[in-house]
This record gives structure tokens, C-alpha cells and sequence, in this order.
């Protein structure tokens, strides 16, 4: 079951600019382009991978400084212009400031894209309004739409030396969308849960070019929101990276010089420090080792070496270390394996024996535990795979328990549609802790997701006919101890009644497959769990099946399947296998 996440097909590729979107989300543009969609026939076959480019910064632009003799609305117009320089400056665009202003404005603030603008209004207060904008912050991670009362933007002007300059302007980097989606690429800078045993991968968009590394640290370097207390932290020192630039040599040696105080470190920090720097740096294809000074003093994890791979640190993996790549399913009531013969076979434990009056499967990161919900929904059963043991019941009391899922710490995660909405709870050590998660409790949920690292939980929730995807933020304290859920926002445009959104699955750790039955096809599109696609197309396939259930996982070898409702797999390739006979349902990954 270990196959390519990506394909290659036999139709010319196309030059869509996709720099927004992973490997997989390309291939499915690519597909859409072709003008194919999934059969539901074919074999089964290795695929390859694609590259993600985040070295094309796209066509040069060198923008006009100011005309002499330009009235006001010219230079707001021309600043505006000049924002979009290529390969990403802003030296020309402080030329249309006042003195006072270009030696204080700081673009690095924030970043708001738009769709169209008018045209600049006004004499010694020009305005602008804009249409369709989206705000990221400081750090390049998306913060959603700008709401209508912000999106006039007002530019103060003065005379110096007879010509008209910008005296007050919004700390911000304003630019076309389609400007942004071509010369920046998403990417993610990462964390540590609040236990900092697991990484937590943020996403965030990077200018692409020469200059994706030193970004890259630069915003890993800056302290996480605040809204992101609870939820993440990190081991970097902060204040160190004043006039940061990361090189990467011709051999992939990425040279990161700090400046100021690293303070004392125990050999710990020192560790989680360089795995948060390996993680983020491996997204960049020419990096393959870190060399690291803080006032010009080496600095390395241990008594290893001052060149440090990036390819380490794996047991901190945000998809889970040494998590099973397996595949389970029921089978009148017995929980299977599939095996290298295509079979699925009942497990070893206590689950692979007797006929347990289950509905839904759960199993652990590790692959050693199962949970399933009985079959009136009512209680959950808990048992190993592989240990000589029994089936036993949990504390669990609901009234319509969904599938559950698991975390990397063994939390349970259960969702009660009860009558007053959904509940939201998690089973660890025999306890249940109830946990309030607006947007989602007390909604109509439809089914649920845990990302493996305990940080998020994405919902269907359904509201007066349509459905919609959200996502929230899980805040625990440093021993682990979820605390509550960050209000619910929206990751998906809503769907109608007629085409609800009837199944989601992980496609990576910071992405989600969304399945919509329509009258004779299945929908998929993938969506990243920051909300960003409100902005930016999803990449999108069809399935020319009836689809009943979605088999996905955030690992990087970890192919997506479809169920189709005439016992077949599909993958995204377009390849089948028949599972029909084998009589099982409730396929499922970890997790």
C-alpha cells in the first residue's frame, strides 16, 4: 500500500501558474486541464513525484520611480505599482514617501491582496477602494478576508521640494492577487506542540526566488501569534535575526548566522531548536544540511558535527514517528488488515476474533490499538490489534457517537451528535474530558478529523441546507491537557443541500480532501486547512462513481483512495482494485 502520492499522465503539461499549491494539487490542475477524471477501472502502479518550484520567482518587474510633476493620484497609483516589484523589493516604492515616512513604513507588517482596486480619488487625501481582499500577517500566514469597512485604503500626501510624497500609508505590502499567487509559493514553518514532543506545521506563503531560505528563517525567527497560545511553541530564541540572509552553497549547506544573546540552552532546547530548523529548511529542494552561528559562534545540537543534516529529527515527525502505514477495516464486526496479497485478514488480538456489533474503526497512530463505536451509536469499544487480550467498553455514554479518532498522545476524540448539537470530548487513561470548541459544539456536525498532532480538528457542519468545512485550533497546556477549542472559521465555500459535502479525509498535514456525490459523479477538492482557498482556486477531479467513503492519510507515502458504492479502490491515478466479495467497510489509516 505504499505508493506515490503524485502521478504523471500521458497529456502535455500545461503552464498553469500553481505555485500556491503541493504536488498533488498541481497534478490535479494539470488532470483538470487534460480534461480527465477518474474511471473506475485500471491497475495499480508506483507514481512519481513533482517538484514544487519555489526557485521560479517568476518574469522580472522594474518599477517606475516617481515622475516629477505627478499629481497625487498618480503617486498613490504609482506606489501601489511599485509594491510589485519582482524579484521582491521595496526601494522604489519608498521613493514615493516622504522623507519621515520611507525611513519608518514597514511593509513587512502585513500583507493584503485583492482582486481589483479603484482608481485613486483625492488631492492631499487620495483613497482607494478594493475589491475581493484578503489579509496575511506578518509571518505570511493567512488571516482571512478584509472585512468591507477596512478595504478603503486613505493615503495622506505632502509637498517636498515641490513634488507631491505619501506622508502616511497602511504598514502592509498591497498587491494584486494574481501578482501574489504567482511569485509567492505556501510553505510551512514549524512549531512544537505545547509538550514539545510533536512538530506542528504552520502554513504560511513565502516569496519564491533566491530568497525562499532566508524567509523561510526570517518568519520562523519571529514569535508564533498569539493566537496560537496553547496550541504551539517554539525553542528559537527570538531577536536574532536582525539583517538575517540564509546562503545556500553549490554542495546544499544553508549558512544561518544569528545575531544577540542565544542565553542558556540545555542540550534539549539546543535539539528542538535544530529540528525546527531542519523541518522548515527541508522544504527547500537545494538545502540538504544547516550550519548554524549565533554571534559568530558555532552552534549544533549534541557533540555531533557543525553541519547538520536535514533529513534528521524524525521522531519528531508532525504525521507521527513510526506510525503504521497499515490499512484496517470490519468485517462482521472483526477488524482486518490488508496484507501484501491484496487480502484483508482479521488481526491477531482481541479484535481479530468473536463478532463485536460495531459501526465505525478507529486505530492508534502506532497501529497497536483499535476504538469502535457500537452499532446504535450508544458506547465505544476499546481492544488491542495484536496483543493477546479482550474487547472492553469505555466510559463512553452517547446518544449518536461519529467515528472517532486518534492523536499521537492516545487521546480519543469523540463527537456526541446529541439533541442539542454536537459534543465534543476526548478518552485518555480511562478519562473523558469534554471540550468546547465554538462553531462546533452544539452544531450539526457531519463527521470530523484530528490532525496526528493534536493541534486541530476539522468539521462538516451542516446549517439550514448547506454544508461547510471548518477548522479550529486545539489550545492544551504544557502537560498535555486540551483546555478548549478556538472559534471554528471556514475552510470550504458552502454547499447546497443538493450537492452537500458528504465526506472529508487528510490529504497532508496541512490539507484536506473534500467529497461532494453529485447526480452521477463524485466532486474531490483539496483544501488547506488555513482557509486560504477562499482566495485561491481548489484544485478539483471527478470520479465518474457513486463514492461512499474517502480513505486518506497526512503521510507523504500514503496513497488516497476513493470506496466506490460497487466494491472498488481507486486511487488518484485513476487505478483500481476490487474489494468487492471481501465484504468490509469502515476502511481506514491511523489515526
Amino acid at each position: 500500500m505504499s505508493h506515490g502520492r503524485n502521478l504523471m499522465t500521458g497529456c502535455r503539461r500545461s503552464a498553469l501558474p500553481r505555485p500556491l499549491l503541493g504536488p498533488l494539487l498541481a497534478v490535479l490542475v494539470l488532470l483538470s486541464a487534460c480534461g480527465i477524471s477518474l474511471p473506475e477501472s485500471g491497475p495499480v502502479h508506483e507514481t512519481g513525484k513533482v517538484s514544487a518550484g519555489h526557485h521560479d520567482a517568476g518574469f522580472e518587474l522594474d518599477p517606475r520611480p516617481p515622475t516629477p510633476g505627478a499629481i497625487p493620484s498618480e503617486i498613490v497609483a504609482g506606489f501601489l505599482d511599485a509594491m510589485q516589484a519582482t524579484p521582491l523589493q521595496t526601494t522604489t516604492a519608498r521613493h514615493y514617501l516622504s522623507k519621515e515616512l520611507a525611513s519608518s513604513w514597514n511593509p513587512q507588517e502585513e500583507t493584503i491582496t485583492y482582486g481589483d482596486k479603484s482608481t485613486p480619488h483625492g488631492t492631499r487625501k487620495v483613497t482607494v477602494d478594493l475589491a475581493g481582499a484578503n489579509r496575511l500577517d506578518r509571518q505570511g500566514a493567512w488571516d482571512g478576508p478584509v472585512p468591507p469597512a477596512q478595504s478603503r485604503l486613505a493615503f495622506e500626501l505632502v509637498r517636498e521640494q515641490g513634488e507631491w510624497r505619501i506622508s502616511s500609508a497602511p504598514n502592509a505590502l498591497v498587491v494584486p492577487v494574481s501578482w501574489f499567487e504567482s511569485r509567492f509559493t505556501q510553505a510551512s514553518l514549524y512549531y512544537f506542540d505545547s509538550t514539545g514532543r510533536m512538530l506542528v506545521p504552520t502554513p504560511v506563503f513565502i516569496p519564491r526566488g533566491d530568497q525562499f531560505a532566508t524567509a523561510l528563517v526570517r518568519d520562523l525567527l519571529r514569535p508564533p501569534d498569539r493566537k496560537l497560545a496553547g496550541v504551539v511553541r517554539t525553542f528559537l530564541p527570538t531577536g536574532v535575526g536582525e539583517g538575517l540572509s540564509v546562503p545556500v552553497s553549490a554542495d546544499g549547506v544553508a549558512q544561518v548566522d544569528l545575531t544577540g544573546d542565544l542565553g542558556e540552552q540545555s542540550k534539549s532546547s539546543i535539539r528542538l531548536m535544530f529540528a525546527q530548523l531542519a523541518w522548515t529548511l527541508r522544504q527547500d529542494d537545494e538545502i540538504r544540511s544547516i550550519r548554524l552561528t549565533i554571534d559568530g559562534r558555532p552552534v549544533y545540537p549534541g557533540a555531533g558535527p557543525a553541519l547538520v543534516p536535514v533529513g534528521g529529527f524524525e521522531q519528531y515527525d508532525p504525521t507521527g514517528y513510526s506510525a503504521s502505514d497499515g490499512v484496517w477495516a470490519l468485517r462482521d464486526g472483526v477488524v482486518v488488515t490488508y496484507n501484501a496479497d491484496r487480502k484483508f485478514v482479521p488481526v491477531a488480538g482481541g479484535w481479530g476474533s468473536g463478532s463485536h456489533a460495531v459501526r465505525s474503526l478507529a486505530v492508534s497512530i502506532t497501529g497497536d490499538r483499535a476504538a469502535a463505536v457500537t452499532a446504535d451509536g450508544r458506547h465505544v469499544l476499546l481492544g488491542s490489534l495484536y496483543a493477546t487480550g479482550t474487547v472492553h467498553p469505555t466510559p463512553v455514554r452517547g446518544q449518536d457517537l461519529l467515528r472517532p479518532a486518534w492523536d499521537y498522545a492516545g487521546r480519543l476524540w469523540l463527537v456526541d451528535r446529541t439533541r442539542t448539537g454536537a459534543a465534543v470530548s476526548y478518552l485518555q487513561g480511562g478519562r473523558l474530558q469534554r471540550v468546547r470548541i465554538p462553531g462546533i459544539t452544539g452544531h450539526d456536525v457531519q463527521t470530523f478529523l484530528v490532525s496526528r498532532d493534536g493541534t486541530r480538528l476539522v468539521a462538516v457542519v451542516r446549517d439550514h441546507g448547506r454544508t461547510v468545512v471548518v477548522a479550529s485550533r486545539l489550545h492544551a497546556d504544557t502537560g498535555g491537557r486540551v483546555e478548549r477549542g478556538g472559534r471554528a472559521f471556514a475552510i470550504s465555500n458552502p454547499a447546497e443541500g443538493g450537492s452537500r459535502i458528504e465526506g472529508i479525509a487528510w490529504h497532508s498535514t496541512t490539507s484536506v480532501v473534500v467529497l461532494q456525490q453529485l447526480s452521477r459523479e463524485a466532486l474531490l477538492q483539496i483544501l488547506p486547512v488555513d482557509g486560504s482557498a477562499a482566495a485561491f482556486s481548489a484544485a478539483t477531479l471527478t470520479v465518474g462513481a457513486r463514492v461512499v467513503a474517502l480513505v486518506g492519510s497526512p503521510a507523504d507515502n500514503a496513497v488516497l483512495y476513493v470506496e466506490t458504492a460497487s466494491g472498488r479502490l481507486i486511487d488518484f491515478s485513476g487505478h483500481a482494485r476490487t474489494i468487492r466479495g471481501q465484504q468490509v467497510s469502515a476502511i481506514t489509516y491511523v489515526g
